[in-house]
């Protein structure tokens, strides 16, 4: 099975699904799956600075100073206001909410929208996919990319990431996917649909993260 990723703006096929889940599961079990895996004790709608030690499984670059700036900043971020459905359900007002809210955490001192998502993700899982510095901004939405090594830029704009949120939400609904996600729903019963799309983006773009 394929999935075509790039919102009908930079697509891609992307061949052998099946075997990129199968291989997540192998080199990701004691990192990115663990990530899927855990299941948050902090409130739904609060942001704590526990909130942020599980992003180290999936690399996350937390300096110490991210959390002074979760302990300083955390207690205003308006996580209620977020809407309460899955991202390929969301309208385009809803994604701009979404994206507002991640905004506001990557404004932050030390912190961006890579470990804004990665944090929040954890508080709504199908609806805030990871929008990973190089995985998602450096590559996926990247035209010079695999020719030439994912950008790791850090990323803050709020019009940057509703555009890679209208991408993944574009992606993960259009109609030549949508047999592929309902098969892959079946094999992975216990993810969102974006965090399956994450798995699939992920390893297959991991072996060329460093360009052609």
């Amino acid at each position: 099975m394929d999935l075509i990723y790039g919102a009908n703006k930079l697509d891609r096929r992307i061949k052998d699904v099946e075997n990129l889940i199968r291989e997540w599961r192998e080199k990701e079990r004691d990192w990115g799956q663990l990530y899927l895996d855990y299941k948050p004790v902090t409130p739904k709608d609060q942001l704590l600075v526990e909130d942020l030690a599980v992003t180290m499984l999936i690399n996350s670059r937390v300096a110490a100073q991210a959390a002074t700036s979760v302990c300083g900043h955390g207690g205003a971020l308006d996580i209620g206001s977020l809407p309460d459905t899955p991202l390929e359900h969301t309208s385009d007002r809803e994604r701009q909410v979404v994206a507002d809210v991640i905004a506001t955490m990557a404004s932050w001192p030390w912190l961006g929208a890579s470990v804004a998502s990665k944090t929040l993700h954890k508080k709504r899982p199908a609806l805030i996919p990871v929008l990973d510095n190089m995985a998602i901004f450096g590559a996926y939405m990247n035209p010079l990319w695999p020719e030439r090594p994912a950008l790791a830029d850090t990323v803050k704009a709020v019009p940057r990431i509703k555009e890679a949120l209208d991408w993944v939400a574009l992606d993960v609904t259009r109609p030549e996917n949508e047999s592929v996600w309902q098969r892959l729903a079946e094999i992975e019963p216990e993810r969102s649909r974006i965090e399956v799309f994450d798995m699939v983006w992920w390893m297959y773009f991991s072996p060329g993260r460093g360009g052609a």
